[in-house]
């Protein structure tokens, strides 16, 4: 399943946003291992936040609602509209990040 990032529209494929995105971000091995086993409310704590950021990440409530990627060009904003459409979604859906991702990747979000 994809997910699409709110700024430029870049397809995220989410199998690696849960997976192997920790891996880019300049953590180590261990580090993110530890990372990959948290469960998803902590995965998106300020360190981690932090951490994303400066790899050019930007995320809502969930790790599959990419607001801003690497491949955003730096003076882009986010679709507001997007944002809050995703944010909304998130709410709805809690916890259920497969339901989230299916009901992202059908609306292009």
């Amino acid at each position: 399943m994809d997910v699409h990032c709110s700024t430029c529209g870049e397809s995220w494929d989410v199998y690696h946003l849960w997976q192997d995105a920790i891996f880019e971000i300049g953590l180590t091995e261990e580090e993110a291992e530890a990372w990959r086993k948290l469960p998803n409310v902590k995965k998106l704590t300020e360190h981690y936040r932090k951490e994303f950021r400066a790899a050019g990440w930007e995320f809502g409530q969930s790790i599959i609602n990419v607001v801003r990627c690497p491949g955003c060009p730096k003076d882009a904003k986010p679709d507001l509209e997007r944002v809050q459409t995703k944010a909304a979604l998130e709410e709805l859906m809690g916890d259920d990040e497969d339901g989230l991702a299916a009901t992202f990747e059908d609306f292009r979000l």
